[in-house]
């Protein structure tokens, strides 16, 4: 943002226009989250999400013919019940459709997500009341924990780590700025997030093993999880306040008021809508998601995409912080560019507490 000198203001134009923009900015943010909300979770469907189906040729044909035919759903043929179940297990498919002489039955797997075992569930009630078949029950490949029995948990542990590292980036970027800028203060700040990473992935296996969740699943592979989703979030943070000053910790409201609900820890990505199902797969809040659970329930799945949106974003975010130490060890600045959003309001620059501390030291420097 471009800051030009213009006439300072009265102390009343300056409540008032102070008054109108903290009216204007909340009505926005309402408007816009309550149709951001609304939008992605008033009525999910599903959006050509794959499923298999096991039976006789004939009638896996029709079938396939039939849940494809309003683009819900994309439909993979296996040999076997094996087949199908591997597929599951491997996350290739969200679940299938079994045909027997007694009925379609819902092969589901309820780790996955509510959305595509009631989805799956209502197909397979439906095809067999238009054939003139029994309802059968659902076949569960993947249940949920005895402890986490409606999968929320995901979700909730998200927006912990998102809150707790948009709060210690933040905090670190207050606190580095009265350290002078070098390469040793720029690896120390970026050792500070890795331990802040560390000590967050600990005490978040600590309560989820308080409450049972994840205590059949490897241990260190969770820990790895964590750390690894805690230093994505805190460490794109930190990068962001080290370009743009405290602002860029808004990155951690983002992350948590909008990358929890586009994470796909409740409303998988197939049934959102498209633009948001790619955004949320490409922000720290989707990889994570998608990393805890095959952490915690799909161990043999592939978590490629996941682990390289994490590391993009963990990796970017301290670089960003160690290069801007390197480059900008003489100067008083304590981000990259200084945004000020107060002044178009105000007229009046609002310096960092770091500036002052900066030139501070700078004038006992000079009278030494």
């Amino acid at each position: 943002m471009l800051q030009t000198e213009a006439e300072p203001l009265s102390f009343g134009a300056k409540y008032r226009r102070l008054l109108l923009a903290v009216v204007v900015l909340g009505a926005l943010t309402q408007l816009g989250l309550g149709a951001f909300y609304l939008g992605v979770g008033h009525s999910p469907s599903p959006r050509n999400a794959p499923i298999g189906i096991v039976g006789p040729e004939q009638q896996v044909q029709k079938l396939t013919a039939a849940v494809e035919a309003d683009g819900k759903f994309d439909a993979r043929s296996y040999d076997s019940m094996d087949s199908l179940r591997a597929a599951i297990v491997d996350r290739e498919v969200d679940g299938g459709l079994e045909v027997t002489q007694q009925g379609i039955v819902p092969v589901v797997a309820s780790a996955g997500g509510a959305l595509p075992a009631t989805a799956l569930k209502t197909v397979a009630s439906e095809a067999n009341v238009s054939n003139n078949l029994p309802q059968t029950l659902a076949v569960d490949v993947v249940k949920l924990s005895e402890d986490d029995i409606n999968g929320a948990s995901i979700g909730y542990i998200l927006q912990v780590i998102s809150l707790g590292g948009s709060i210690a980036s933040l905090g670190l970027g207050r606190l580095m700025p009265r350290v002078p800028q070098s390469l040793r203060r720029g690896f120390g700040h970026v050792a500070a997030l890795i331990a802040y990473a560390a000590v967050s992935a600990g005490i978040v296996l600590l309560f989820s093993w308080f409450y049972g969740v994840g205590s059949s699943a490897d241990q260190w592979r969770l820990f790895g999880t964590y750390t690894l989703i805690s230093l994505a979030i805190a460490g794109s943070t930190a990068g962001l306040v080290t370009l743009f000053g405290p602002i860029g910790s808004l990155a951690g409201g983002f992350y948590f008021l909008i990358g929890a609900t586009l994470s796909g820890a409740s409303i998988p990505w197939n049934f959102m809508p498209a633009f948001w199902a790619w955004l949320g797969e490409w922000l720290p809040t989707g990889g994570g998601a998608q990393l805890i659970r095959n952490s915690l329930y799909f161990p043999e799945a592939g978590s490629g995409t996941a682990l390289i949106c994490l590391g993009l974003y963990a990796g970017l975010g301290t670089v960003t912080v160690l290069v801007w130490n390197i480059l900008g060890n003489r100067s008083s600045r304590t981000s990259a560019v200084d945004v000020d959003v107060l002044y178009p309001i105000t007229h009046e620059h609002h310096h960092h507490d770091g500036d002052h501390e900066h030139r501070r030291e700078a004038g006992e420097s000079a009278s030494s």
